[in-house]
């Protein structure tokens, strides 16, 4: 039998797969209305950055058609009548935006690491992420969960070696990742300049988003600058005799 790779024990479950959907399913899947005050995003969510524009659009479709997918909430630990978002927070907001006071939402009973990896993986699966947040995700599951890079990357349907090109990332300065977040630079752009010192990085990232630089341009450019520091740092040893 075929199994839907990135689903892991989550998602596929989770969500229903027909319109239907209002009819109770599986344990933990009937389909509830909850006051939208009375849900709070999560604060351990890994998507950082709402669109504006984005947020308008959906939340205009969602005046005109409905909300077309329920949002998973678990109840909070601190109040009984508030609920925390496990999945759907974009859908939560533009829902407010739209003017609903109540949405439709599947409560789940979920710890807070279970929470947090449904999360990471409905927003990789949606490329909801930016590669910023998208690595940081998996270093809070890799924390979290005691995972290994070879087990987190069969959980979310990706290979090793993604996982590990992703959680470089992590490793660039603070400016050029802000940079990555923003959309000025890509995945690609932050794997080549993860190559290099931390100042150097920053000063090529500068110049790749002034003059445009396609990531090939940008990986020649790193490796001519990676060169030239090593022949510029200890020089050559002298030999004893």
């Amino acid at each position: 039998m075929n199994r839907p790779r990135g689903l892991g024990r989550g998602l596929g479950a989770l969500f229903p797969a027909a319109p239907a959907a209002v009819e109770p399913h599986a344990a933990g899947t009937t389909v509830v209305e909850l006051p939208t005050e009375q849900i709070r995003p999560n604060p351990l969510q890994p998507r950082r950055h709402f669109d504006e524009e984005s947020l308008s659009a959906l939340a205009q479709s969602i005046r005109a058609h409905g909300l077309l997918a329920p949002i998973i909430v678990r109840p909070a630990d601190d109040a009984s009548d508030t609920y925390e978002i496990i999945t759907g927070e974009r859908r939560w907001r533009a829902a407010r935006l739209a003017g609903l006071s109540t949405i439709a939402a599947i409560v789940r009973a979920a710890h807070t690491g279970e929470a947090i990896e449904l999360a990471i993986l409905e927003n990789v699966q949606r490329a909801d992420l930016n590669p910023i947040e998208e690595a940081s995700g998996y270093r809070q599951l890799l924390d979290e969960h005691r995972y290994t890079q070879e087990m987190l990357a069969q959980r979310i349907g990706k290979s090793r070696p993604a996982v590990t090109n992703a959680l470089r990332l992590l490793a660039l300065p603070d400016a050029v990742q802000a940079l990555v977040r923003d959309g000025k630079l890509s995945a690609g752009h932050a794997r080549a300049l993860a190559t290099l010192p931390a100042g150097r990085a920053r000063q090529l990232a500068d110049e790749a988003v002034q003059r445009g630089y396609t990531v090939r341009e940008l990986e020649r450019r790193a490796a001519a600058r990676a060169g030239a520091a090593r022949s510029s740092g200890a020089g050559t040893p002298h030999r004893r005799r």
